[in-house]
């Protein structure tokens, strides 16, 4: 598995295929391997990318949205990449906004999936709990109320039978991933969502965007990806029917197709490439 050295933190990344970099961002209790069917699905026609992302802890000011993203270009730095499309899926919605703001000749394009431009008052706390166990943020075991919460994440309605077996991996797969979050690094990325808000620059995102949400997801985020749609000046909405929350997992076709198809248009405008 690769690994490069940023900002004295070594992060781990998975990289394949060649053509246009995409660069995927975590969410909040997610490592690089959530994006598996991405990489697979995507690398045939793009430099398919995602990473870990690694901050100290040693005090508060050094978990701040700011050098969240200066560690990501410093990581595209690491790997050769000048400029790419920005892909983070909720919280690492945050991290690519913010990107595509302070660098916007390195933003070929940006995806956002679930993501929000900003969190409100409680909405932090809530979001954080919809995904962890009541009392701990990182569950250890599949217990049915973690299970409850990640279900209502995935969609609002019970999944037909023949998605079940999906629904089920997608699951495990992220729970098994928020048992490594230490309760530290979640408080922080809290703070982080509770400082942020784009309502006031969203004007100033300038690259081709798309905004990804799952139909089933909950109503904050739906709204959210409204707000960002209309907010911005070049976007484009693409609601995934049938998707909550992870639908980059749970409808990896679906969303594989809207990323290229979106990527094909705009990226083939000589404006954008």
């Amino acid at each position: 598995m690769p690994r490069t050295q940023v900002n004295n933190l070594i992060v781990d990344y998975t990289e394949t295929g060649i053509g246009v970099p995409i660069i995927f961002i975590p969410g909040i209790t997610e490592f690089k391997e959530a994006f598996t069917f991405q990489i697979m699905g995507l690398q045939d026609k793009y430099r398919v990318i995602s990473y870990d992302i690694r901050r100290g802890l040693k005090r508060s000011g050094d978990y701040t949205l700011e050098l969240l993203v200066e560690d990501l270009r410093k990581f595209m730095k690491a790997i050769g990449i000048d400029s790419a499309v920005i892909c983070g899926h909720s919280f690492g919605g945050l991290i690519a906004m913010q990107f595509a703001i302070q660098y916007p000749e390195e933003t070929k394009a940006l995806i956002l999936i679930s993501a929000f431009p900003v969190a409100g008052e409680e909405s932090a706390e809530r979001f954080s709990g919809w995904i962890s166990s009541a009392g701990h943020p990182l569950h250890t075991s599949l217990g049915a109320k973690f299970k409850l919460h990640m279900a209502r994440l995935f969609g609002k309605n019970r999944p037909h039978a023949v998605n079940m077996e999906h629904q089920v991996a997608a699951v495990k797969a992220v729970a098994h991933q928020a048992e490594k979050v230490p309760g530290i690094t979640i408080n922080q990325r809290q703070r982080v969502m509770k400082k942020a808000d784009f309502r006031n620059s969203l004007s100033e995102i300038v690259a081709p965007t798309l905004v990804i949400a799952g139909a089933n997801d909950r109503a904050f985020f739906l709204s959210s990806a409204q707000q960002l749609y209309q907010g911005m000046p070049d976007a484009s909405l693409e609601v995934i029917e049938g998707g909550g929350h992870f639908c980059f997992l749970t409808r990896h076709d679906q969303f594989n197709l809207a990323v290229d198809d979106f990527l094909m248009d705009r990226l083939a405008n000589p404006h954008y490439s």
